[in-house]
């Protein structure tokens, strides 16, 4: 489902490929019950969702909530269109008997903030929309009624549409502990690095073509998207609150391990992005997106989950 507020391309010029697009918005989970944060959004969209289910089956009873509302521990965020890639891609699942408290379950056990549920029986987990997904109280973006397909394991609630999510984010009440986000659109998680090109030039920076300081906004979510707007193929995370872009990862780069990437990102508590010194880098490959948008990522161990005391 293509977003009326935005539009892009993928191109490939002298063996580089990069990303053109326009600016759209994108939600990120927080522990701020109703919280919501708009970014650039990141990635190439294209219509893809499941047979239809009819709505015509809703009855007078039929639950629609409304933005802000707060069920069960739960902030009702509102309609927002589906995408190629997905817009939530951290975990899915598709189940006959799905209703709203079964999909919440579901993310938040795993340690996703954001549950989403389409079509009637699938649910999509991450901490962040993205690939030009957004929430229908923002600019061009869908009516909430277009969420109307009811869930197929609870007829009195409504779970999305054939191309729409209806969105839930776990509340303040919901422990939920910052996560590695794997995979943002077309730019899967390359991992973390030290934030200079190599040991021998510590003033120079592992990715200099471009960057931004985001002291209150900033997640994987909207740092890929900044590079991504700007037509780089590389995107890294640094002390929670910058972003920088590269055409390439230097081939003198010092990968370090994971978990010491372990500063929470300034405009979302739920995402890890980078630390002092280091970078937490995603590297545009379109091979990690299947023909169905779903990326070769969805469903890994969500490690590093717990930022460490030390």
């Amino acid at each position: 489902m293509s977003s009326s507020a935005s539009s892009s391309s993928a191109s490939s010029t002298s063996g580089q490929t990069s990303i053109t697009k326009s600016s759209s918005t994108s939600v990120t989970s927080s522990s701020r019950t109703g919280s919501t944060t708009s970014s650039p959004s990141s990635s190439i969209t294209s219509s893809f969702s499941s047979t239809p289910k009819t709505s015509t089956t809703s009855s007078s009873s039929t639950l629609y909530p409304t933005p802000s509302q707060t069920i069960s521990s739960y902030s009702y965020l509102g309609c927002a269109n589906a995408s190629t890639p997905l817009a939530l891609n951290a975990l899915t699942k598709t189940d006959q008997t799905m209703d709203i408290s079964t999909c919440q379950s579901y993310c938040t056990q795993n340690n996703y903030g954001l549950s989403g549920l389409q079509n009637g029986d699938s649910c999509y987990c991450g901490n962040g929309l993205q690939s030009f997904s957004a929430i229908q109280n923002e600019p061009g973006a869908a009516s909430d009624s277009t969420c109307n397909v009811p869930c197929a394991g609870n007829s009195t609630e409504i779970c999305g549409a054939q191309s729409y999510l209806s969105v839930w984010n776990a509340t303040e009440s919901v422990n939920i502990p910052p996560t590695m986000v794997k995979q943002v659109g077309y730019y899967p998680l390359k991992g973390c690095y030290n934030s200079t090109i190599s040991a021998t030039k510590p003033s120079s920076p592992l990715l200099n073509a471009a960057s931004t300081s985001l002291p209150t906004t900033n997640s994987a979510e909207l740092c890929v998207g900044y590079c991504a707007t700007r037509g780089y193929s590389v995107a890294g995370a640094e002390n929670g609150n910058r972003c920088s872009c590269g055409p390439s990862l230097p081939s003198t780069a010092e990968e370090l391990v994971l978990g010491a990437c372990n500063a929470v990102c300034s405009g979302n508590r739920r995402e890890f992005c980078g630390a002092e010194g280091k970078v937490l880098v995603y590297v545009m490959d379109i091979s990690s997106v299947d023909s169905t948008g779903t990326p070769k990522s969805i469903g890994q161990r969500n490690d590093a989950t717990v930022k460490p005391s030390s």
